[in-house]
Parts: structure tokens; sequence; C-alpha cells
């Protein structure tokens, strides 16, 4: 055992940590809803993205996306490349993002002001058993899904 880890912190203690936790749930929430929209415009009908049916997980979004718009939009839309070029992009901070939601922030060393999350299941897939962050990491977290933004001039733009 270090003499710098705390176990299982309160929230005073990693309030940095904390902070960019937040701010990543809010841009990935922003993410969502992007695809979501995005769904919604591709099949001319709003709520589709809305139904829990199609709220894809992130490995299966970029595959999904593109017969969704082979099935509406044709074979011919410029954009799809650059929209599973995206969706796949967002695999890995997604599967970090969800390490980080549903593992349990087991440790906090005061030397290194890392928080080890420790995952809660056995996974078969590689993912590691515990993961140290740093608040910076986590921050950086939230950059990536926030491509889809209408704001970003490398965002594509779908027109039907």
């Amino acid at each position: 055992m270090d003499p710098d880890d705390i176990y299982f912190p309160e929230a005073e203690d990693i309030g940095p940590h904390a902070i960019a936790f937040a701010q990543v749930m809010f841009a990935h929430s922003e993410f969502e809803r992007e695809v979501c929209s995005l769904q919604g415009v591709i099949t001319n009908d709003l709520s589709f993205g809305e139904r829990r049916s199609n709220q894809w997980r992130a490995r299966e979004r970029p595959e999904r996306m593109a017969k969704l718009i082979k099935t509406h939009l044709g074979d011919d839309l410029q954009e799809t490349e650059p929209i599973v070029k995206l969706l796949s992009d967002a695999i890995g901070p997604c599967d970090q993002r969800n390490f980080l939601a549903h593992g349990e922030w087991w440790s906090f060393n005061t030397r290194t002001l890392t928080i080890t999350i420790r995952s809660r299941t056995r996974w078969n897939d590689g993912q590691p058993k515990h993961v140290e962050y740093t608040a910076q990491e986590i921050e950086a977290l939230q950059h990536v899904p926030t491509a889809m933004n209408r704001d970003s001039q490398d965002t594509p733009e779908v027109r039907v």
C-alpha cells in the first residue's frame, strides 16, 4: 500500500477530477444528442434516434449509421465516409467515459494526483482492471465527441 493513496476518497479530495468528469458527461450528452439529430435528418423522422432500438452502442454506430444513410439517402452521399470516421474516432472516448461512469473511483494518490478507477467487471475484451487518470486526462475526453458540434468547420454537413 502506498502511503499517498486515499482509498474511496471523498469528493473534496478529488475536486478537479470530479469537475472534469462532469464536463465529460455534459460533452458526451451533447454528442449523443447530435447523433440522435443526425439520425433524424437522415431518416426524415425527428423521433428516430429517440427510440431505444435506435440508440446504438458506440462500437455499432459507424456501421449502422452507414447502413442508415445508404437505406435512406443512397450510395452517393459524400458525407458518409467522414461521418463514419467521426463515429469510429469517438469509440475510444465513449469507452473511457463508460469506464469512468461505471467503474469504482477506488483510490486517489495525493503525490501523483491520479485517481484509480477500478472495473467492477472482469472484461474479456482486454479492458484494464485498473486505470489511473489525472484531472487533465479526464478533461481531455470531452473534446473528441463534441467534434459533431455544428460549429466545427470539419464536421460533415448532411443535406437532403
